[in-house]
C-alpha cells in the first residue's frame, strides 16, 4: 500500500462517459476461500488486483493452497492437499474484515496450529460470533479478537449464531463447514443484516458443487466431508464500485454507461440504480448494460438501505445536491465497518456546512444547503474515500486526507475518475 497521501480534485470534464468496473471483491474473496478448500486447480478470472484480494491469496498460501499468476487478473488456485503443516501458519490478514471472518473459520479445518492477524483497526472489529461458533464445532480457539490462535479441525455439531451484526460470520462458516468431519447445523438468532450477501455466498457455493440445505428460514445443515471444484470462474464486474460512477454521472448532469454489469447478483447494491432512479434518474437497460441519464433535478427519497449498506456513503454524497430529504434507514451494522461509517460518514460532510443528522440506525440528508471548502478525512475508510472524491464535482479544490485507503478495494480508483474526465492531484498534508 502507498504511503499516506491526500487527494485534491482540481476540476472535471464528464462528458457521458462509458465504463467497464474491475470483478467484485465480495465475489473474489468467496471464490478464493472456495478454491483453497476445492480439489484440483481454480482457475479465476477477472480477478480485482487490490490490497484485500492480495491479503486473502496470502492467506490460502500460508494454508497449503498453491497460487500461480498466469497474467493481471488471472491466477490459479490448487487447493490445499494436506490439513496438517510441518509447523504453525502465520496471516496477515491486513486491513480485511471480510478476510478475517472467512480465514479463521478456512484455517479451523487444520490439524495445524494457525494464528490470525490484522492491522490495528482491524483488531478492534468483532470476532466473537465466529470465535464462539468455532469452539461450540470442536475448533481450540484461543480468544474472541484478534490476533486468534487456532487449532482444529472442525468437528461439526450444532450452533446458533448471532448474525445480527455481520453476515461474514455466516458467510465464513458455510464455507469452512464443507470440510467438517460431521454434518454441520447453524441456527441463526437476531436479525440477519446483509441477507443478500449470505445468498451471494450460497451461489458461490453451488459453482463450486457444494451443498447446503435450508431446513428453515433460520436453520442450516452443510452435509460433511464435501468435496467441491470448480475448472474456471469470470468474476463479475463489482456493483459496489459501479455506484461511485452513476453518481458521477447524476453530479455531473451528463449520463454515463456501465459495460459488464451485473444486473441477476443477489448482491443488495446491484439494485442501486433503482434508488437513483427513485430519485429521478433516467434507467436504460441493454442486455449487460446500464445506462443513467441525469434529466431533471433529483429528489430526496425515504429508502431502506439495509440490504445495500455499502453503498449508503454514495448516496448520502448524492443526496447533499437533491431537493429536499432523503432518509436512509435500517443501517445499524455500518457502525462496524472499517469506519463507524454512520458517524464518520456525517460528521466529516457535515464539516462542509451539510445539514445531516443521524442516529444509531439512520441518516437524515435535507440537500440544498450552502457548502464550504473544507479538507474531509476518509477515516482510513475506502468506501469514505471514494464517495468523498465525488464531491469535487460540485466543489473543485475539494481535498481528501489519508485518500490511498482506496487502495483496499480499487487502487486505480484515482485512475479511473481521470478516464471519465475527473482531475486529481496528489497534495501534501500541510
Amino acid at each position: 500500500m502507498e504511503s499516506m497521501s491526500n487527494r485534491q480534485v482540481i476540476t472535471h470534464n464528464i462528458q457521458s462517459p462509458i465504463v467497464t468496473v474491475p470483478g467484485s471483491k465480495y465475489l473474489a474473496n468467496r471464490y478464493i476461500a472456495l478454491a483453497a478448500i476445492a480439489t484440483g486447480t481454480t482457475q479465476l478470472r477477472n480477478l480485482p488486483q487490490n490490497d484485500d484480494i492480495e491479503a486473502a491469496l496470502d492467506a490460502i498460501t500460508q494454508l497449503g493452497a498453491s497460487v500461480t499468476e498466469i497474467s493481471p487478473g488471472v491466477v490459479d488456485i490448487e487447493g490445499i492437499k494436506h490439513y496438517s503443516l510441518a509447523q504453525t501458519a502465520e496471516i496477515n490478514c491486513r486491513d480485511s474484515g471480510t478476510l478475517s471472518r472467512f480465514i479463521t473459520a478456512v484455517a479451523s479445518n487444520l490439524s495445524t496450529e494457525v494464528v490470525i492477524d490484522a492491522s490495528q483497526q482491524m483488531r478492534q472489529r468483532p470476532m466473537q460470533e465466529v470465535s464462539q461458533s468455532l469452539r461450540e464445532l470442536g475448533v481450540e480457539v484461543g480468544s474472541d479478537t484478534l490476533p486468534i490462535k487456532l487449532k482444529g479441525p472442525i468437528k461439526g455439531g450444532y450452533v446458533e449464531l448471532d448474525t445480527s451484526r455481520s453476515s461474514q460470520y455466516l458467510s465464513g462458516l458455510l464455507i469452512a463447514c464443507l470440510k467438517a468431519k460431521a454434518d454441520t447445523t447453524l441456527r441463526l438468532k437476531g436479525k440477519t443484516v446483509s441477507s443478500s450477501y449470505i445468498q451471494l455466498t450460497k451461489n458461490a457455493i453451488s459453482l463450486f458443487g457444494g451443498v447446503v440445505e435450508e431446513v428453515s428460514n433460520t436453520e442450516l445443515k452443510i452435509p460433511a466431508e464435501q468435496s467441491v471444484s470448480a475448472a474456471s470462474i469470470d468474476i463479475a464486474s463489482d456493483v459496489v464500485s459501479s455506484s461511485y460512477f452513476m453518481v458521477a454521472g447524476l453530479l455531473a448532469e451528463t449520463s454515463v454507461t456501465l459495460k459488464a454489469f451485473d444486473f441477476n447478483s443477489p448482491q443488495g447494491e446491484s439494485k442501486f440504480y433503482q434508488v437513483l432512479q427513485q430519485m429521478g434518474a433516467d434507467i436504460e437497460r441493454t442486455d449487460s448494460q446500464l445506462t443513467l441519464r441525469y434529466q431533471q433535478p433529483l429528489k430526496g427519497i425515504e429508502v431502506d438501505m439495509g440490504d445495500m449498506p455499502d453503498v449508503v456513503p454514495t448516496l448520502v454524497v448524492l443526496a447533499m445536491f437533491a431537493q429536499g430529504q432523503t432518509y436512509i434507514t435500517n443501517i445499524a451494522h455500518l457502525a462496524f465497518k472499517e469506519s463507524n461509517r454512520i458517524v464518520d460518514l456525517c460528521d466529516e460532510l457535515n464539516k462542509l456546512g451539510a445539514n445531516i443528522e443521524y442516529d444509531d440506525d439512520s441518516i437524515r440528508v435535507t440537500g440544498g444547503q450552502k457548502l464550504t471548502l473544507h479538507k474531509l478525512s476518509s477515516c482510513h475508510d475506502h468506501r469514505l474515500a471514494m464517495s468523498f472524491a465525488l464531491l469535487g464535482i460540485k466543489m473543485p479544490g475539494i481535498v481528501v486526507t489519508d485518500a490511498q485507503a482506496v487502495e483496499k478495494s480499487f487502487p486505480r480508483y484515482w485512475e479511473f475518475l481521470e478516464t471519465i474526465g475527473i482531475q486529481t492531484q496528489v497534495v501534501d498534508a500541510s
